[in-house]
């Protein structure tokens, strides 16, 4: 069977950078490499503790907002302590884009920027990328920038045959969920890093310390050469 790999691409933020920070986030996952089993695992888990299989979707859940609305804080917190396992156990990396009003002063610079920090994703890692026979790219479109920048990256750089642009619906595709995991977890550090960590932040992950031990040095492991840009 031809070795294909998956991309899976989330981000957090307004383009118009009018809430001070913007982050992508692109979670890799070599199509041979088993998924199904910590899945099956996870959901396991839900079932035992009697939690509700909500398609994990971070800034709701800190929130109660849309899905969470009838979910209790209590469950909200297990559900988000449930998930970080899921993620830490998945056979995936990622790469986060982060961007700061600070050094980002326009929407046509946030564009620009992440059309080439993307295309330097793949020069970076060129052989690995080159490896596989097919790219499979799951993204919802949800930003033009961002779907305009896959297609500079990996048209442009790979070959345009190479990646095959996918449907993503959110609520079922587990890995399009720890894309969005990854905006939470990694934009939540910009905030503590910061000093600007808001109270749902400190409800739900605890002191900056805390933050770090229980889910920033366990995510960081995933990072694709144990670095972002």
């Amino acid at each position: 069977m031809p070795a294909r790999l998956n991309l899976h691409i989330d981000e957090t933020g307004n383009q118009d950078l009018s809430e001070g920070r913007y982050l992508v986030a692109v979670v890799l996952h070599e199509h041979d490499a088993d998924i199904a089993t910590p899945i099956k695992t996870y959901e396991g888990r839900l079932r035992q503790a009697g939690l509700e299989d909500v398609p994990f979707h971070g800034k709701d859940l800190l929130h109660g907002n849309e899905a969470y609305q009838h979910v209790s804080v209590g469950d909200r917190k297990r559900l988000l302590t449930q998930f970080a396992r899921l993620v830490r156990s998945l056979p995936v990396t990622y790469v986060t884009l982060r961007y700061d009003v600070a050094d980002t002063h326009s929407q046509e610079e946030l564009e620009a920027r992440i059309r080439r920090d993307l295309a330097a994703l793949v020069f970076d890692h060129l052989d690995y990328f080159q490896s596989f026979d097919s790219i499979a790219v799951y993204y919802d479109d949800g930003q033009h920038a961002v779907s305009a920048a896959l297609h500079d990256a990996l048209d442009f750089v790979l070959a345009r045959n190479v990646a095959d642009y996918r449907d993503a619906d959110h609520g079922a595709r587990r890995l399009l969920q720890a894309a969005d995991y990854i905006c939470t977890v990694e934009r939540a550090a910009m905030a503590y890093d910061a000093g600007l960590q808001t109270r749902t932040h400190e409800r739900f992950f605890g002191s900056r310390r805390s933050f770090m031990q229980s889910y920033m040095k366990q995510l960081v492991r995933k990072r694709l050469d144990g670095s972002h840009r």
